[in-house]
């Protein structure tokens, strides 16, 4: 569980459980699929956000349509959603898509940069 903050007030939300209803209700509404939703949320989509503010408001009672998001009929800014898991002080944001965890990507394969290189730079083509 985490806690996610939404104009300051704060609510409950099972990241780790998505029900095909409420999947197939985003893809409908958003015009993606779900896969691609949760992929925006590690990205910095503002569409994924507002499916997730979506979300998380609608699982507590909230009767937000998500057309009223999108279109700013709810007044509701990217710095207006925070996220940190219950009983920790670490923000977490929107959840990522499922995976090992890690948050870095590869490197490209015409990466300068080796393991103890001590390069940061990417070489460009």
């Amino acid at each position: 569980m985490v806690k996610i903050t939404i104009n300051g007030e704060t609510f409950s939300f099972d990241n780790d459980r998505y029900p095909l209803p409420e999947a197939i209700d985003l893809e409908e509404k958003l015009k993606i699929p779900f896969a691609a939703w949760k992929t925006g949320l590690y990205t910095g989509s503002a569409k994924s956000l507002a499916g997730f503010a979506y979300l998380v408001l609608k699982r507590n009672g909230r009767d937000v349509p998500l057309e009223d998001i999108l279109s700013g009929a709810y007044d509701l800014a990217w710095e207006d959603v925070n996220g940190e898991q219950e009983g920790g002080e670490d923000p977490t944001g929107p959840p990522s898509p499922e995976g090992d965890g890690s948050t870095s990507e590869p490197s490209p394969s015409g990466s300068a940069s080796g393991r103890g290189s001590g390069s940061t730079s990417r070489s460009r083509k």
